[in-house]
């Protein structure tokens, strides 16, 4: 049985407002297990404290999960640190290592091991939450990050509160104060170095732009471009509600897709007609511009037909009566044939 802690005392503020950010965007329910990732460093070395200090306020169960990815030199001490911490703090500890990252992207496929083992682990227990450390600071960088590859609003609003299973209790509460609240509570941490390496997009983000940011218009910039990430968000959601209700009325089965009316889709805004296509061709990438191709040519008046290759074996025929969308077909994405 797990320690139960405090709520008063030494870092109270922060867990006053963790528990409201938790309530507000309703990220548990009473009785939830929730299994929390935690790194060793600041962030999840807090995240689970608060969690803990909540647990009998939210009726909380709490395990812990950590992947040792073999990227430092320590990374196995760390490791064995966060078990034994866990285990004397009386939770379920799930650790593993992964296997050679060695290769391209690999922040990607770190990430991508890390969250399908807290996946499988919450499955296993029973988890229907998984915590992770992320704080309002990651929301910004995620979201300038993503503005400098031409994200859209769905990728601006940035991390979310909650994504699925997945929840950021800390996502209303600066870096700066998680650190400051494992000092004040005597928490060991680690700094991983890799936090600190330009070659890294992200260290990127935070080192060069965000640094300017504060630097010229002070730490209070963060906040503002959190609340604009929480708006963004909403906005998200709105659109992506009234397509979700739209989206069954307007589209037919075609042969090897899906159908949708030119009329009917002239008739909307261009972000509609975005997040309708978008629908239609499911979660692929379109590297090709294929899908901003289609709306321009949904602004022609006359709609002269065309075919645009938009990804992932899927092609769109556009003419002024339908725009259908094959997803049999076989050409080299990013080609574009016009009749």
């Amino acid at each position: 049985m797990a320690e139960t802690r405090r709520l008063g005392g030494p870092g109270y503020p922060l867990v006053e407002r963790v528990k409201r950010s938790v309530e507000r965007h309703r990220m548990v329910k009473r009785g939830d297990t929730v299994l929390v990732a935690v790194s060793g460093g600041p962030d999840s070395t807090c995240l689970l404290d608060v969690l803990a200090r909540l647990s009998n306020a939210l009726d909380l169960s709490l395990a812990v999960g950590h992947v040792d990815h073999g990227l430092a030199a320590d990374s196995a001490e760390v490791a064995s640190r966060v078990a034994s911490e866990a285990a004397e703090a009386g939770f379920e500890a799930h650790v593993v290592r992964t296997p050679d990252l060695a290769g391209p992207n690999l922040q990607e496929r770190a990430r991508n091991f890390r969250l399908g083992f807290l996946s499988t682990v919450a499955e296993r227990i029973g988890a229907g939450r998984v915590a992770t450390g992320h704080t309002l600071d990651d929301r910004v960088e995620t979201t300038l990050a993503r503005l400098i590859h031409g994200a859209g609003t769905d990728g601006l609003a940035g991390l979310r509160p909650s994504d699925g299973p997945r929840i950021r209790p800390l996502i209303e509460v600066g870096r700066t104060a998680t650190r400051t609240y494992c000092e004040e509570l005597g928490l060991a941490f680690y700094d991983d170095p890799a936090n600190y390496d330009l070659g890294f997009e992200r260290v990127g983000v935070r080192l060069e732009v965000l640094r300017a940011i504060t630097d010229r218009w002070g730490a209070g910039a963060l906040e503002a471009i959190a609340r604009s990430c929480q708006r963004l968000s909403e906005d998200s959601d709105a659109l992506g509600g009234i397509a979700d209700r739209l989206y069954p009325r307007m589209a037919t089965s075609a042969e090897t897709g899906v159908q949708l009316t030119t009329p009917d889709l002239v008739k909307l805004p261009r972000g509609l007609r975005r997040r309708l296509l978008e629908h239609a061709v499911g979660r692929v990438r379109d590297r090709s511009g294929g899908i901003e191709a289609v709306l321009d040519r949904l602004e022609d008046d006359t709609v002269t037909p065309a075919s645009f290759a938009v990804a992932e074996g899927i092609k769109m025929d556009v003419s002024s009566d339908t725009v259908v969308i094959d997803r049999g077909y076989a050409a080299t994405p990013g080609s574009v044939d016009k009749p």
